[in-house]
């Protein structure tokens, strides 16, 4: 193994413009086999469609605001701020901010490739996030943040 002394970290800053209807979700960096997003939901907004990444293990963790999560079988668990839930490859779930305020969210996923597909429980390969079924264009709440 050829090992790189050239390979540097990076700094990250978890910010986000609060969203008063719709979601945002940004890309904070990547790699060949991660991803690091942070992602803001206004009051029942959420991922409404259940589905699982065949490709991707993913980790939600709230750090503003409450997520009510559900799968298959009805409610895997409703979190709070500093809370967080590691959903494998194939778990199939959807969730939808359950509080007044905006729901502020970091998602990491890892994947061996990045050929991530979703699917819906009846097999369908679910499409492009923008197409989505409920899809709400966000409406930025002016001067708010978290950070």
């Amino acid at each position: 193994m050829e090992i790189n002394h050239n390979i540097a970290p990076q700094m990250i800053r978890l910010r986000t413009q609060l969203v008063k209807k719709g979601r945002t979700r940004e890309l904070l960096t990547e790699t060949d086999h991660c991803t690091l997003r942070i992602h803001c939901y206004a009051p029942g907004m959420g991922e409404n469609a259940l589905h699982a990444h065949m490709n991707e293990d993913h980790i939600f963790v709230v750090l503003q605001g409450t997520a009510k999560f559900t799968g298959i079988k009805g409610e895997i668990a409703e979190l709070t701020k500093n809370h967080a839930l590691v959903l494998p490859k194939g778990c199939f779930y959807q969730f939808a901010n359950c509080g007044e305020d905006s729901l502020v969210m970091i998602r990491f996923g890892a994947f061996a490739d990045k050929k991530d597909w979703r699917i819906a429980p009846d097999g369908r390969v679910i499409p492009g996030r923008g197409g989505e079924e409920g899809y709400v264009e966000p409406v930025l709440i002016e001067n708010a943040f978290f950070e």
